[in-house]
């Protein structure tokens, strides 16, 4: 290399595809893909462990982790060094999100990641938690749940106003009043998300 120059960097996809050749050499070559699992002594008589941790060592790891810092985690979480709402909607954290949001559209990230999902790991998740994980949840919830229903409140009513008034006669009477109700909703929802109505 030249005095000065800048090191090689490999892309994504360069990275990519140098991933897929070594998964392809440890199929083949017994003996490296033996020295990446197993125990190995490296330059001196003591053996070492995988060259990466098992996943079952990552998952415990990980477990334990979250265990001994769950104190931490909810002390910073209540108690934020910057206001997280004047955070998000500064100009530039908008442009952000919005940047990120067009990334994962483009790269189609939401089937990719759902594509990983496995069902039965997932509802074995949910009943090993047990009914009062989602009750609790909720019940945490109660305050905000109860401001945003004041806040809904007198839209809602209004709402509720104009439905009352739709004729209710015909099929056609009733499916029209369904509708509006469904599109006045959204108004509604619109509405307190600051989004333009179309």
């Amino acid at each position: 290399m030249a005095k000065n120059a800048a090191p090689s960097v490999s892309s994504v996809e360069e990275m990519l595809a140098k991933i897929e050749a070594t998964r392809a050499r440890m199929e083949t070559d017994e003996e490296f893909r033996e020295s990446l699992v197993n125990p190995h002594p490296s330059g001196n008589p003591i053996s070492l462990g995988r060259r990466i941790p098992d996943p079952q060592e990552i998952a415990d790891l990980q477990v334990a982790g979250v265990q001994a810092n769950a104190e931490k985690w909810l002390k910073r979480v209540t108690k934020p060094k910057k206001n997280f709402k004047e955070e998000a909607l500064k100009p530039q954290s908008v442009e952000r999100y919005k940047e990120s949001m067009r990334k994962v559209i483009a790269e189609d990230r939401h089937k990719g990641g759902m594509e990983l999902v496995d069902e039965a790991e997932a509802i074995a998740t949910i009943q090993a938690g047990g009914s009062s994980i989602y009750s609790s949840g909720v019940a945490r919830r109660k305050p905000k749940i109860l401001r945003v229903a004041k806040e809904l409140d007198s839209d809602r009513l209004a709402l509720a106003a104009i439905i009352d008034e739709k004729p209710v006669a015909t099929d056609t009477d009733r499916e029209a009043k369904m509708i509006d109700n469904v599109r006045g909703l959204k108004a509604i929802g619109a509405k307190r998300r600051g989004v333009k109505v179309s």
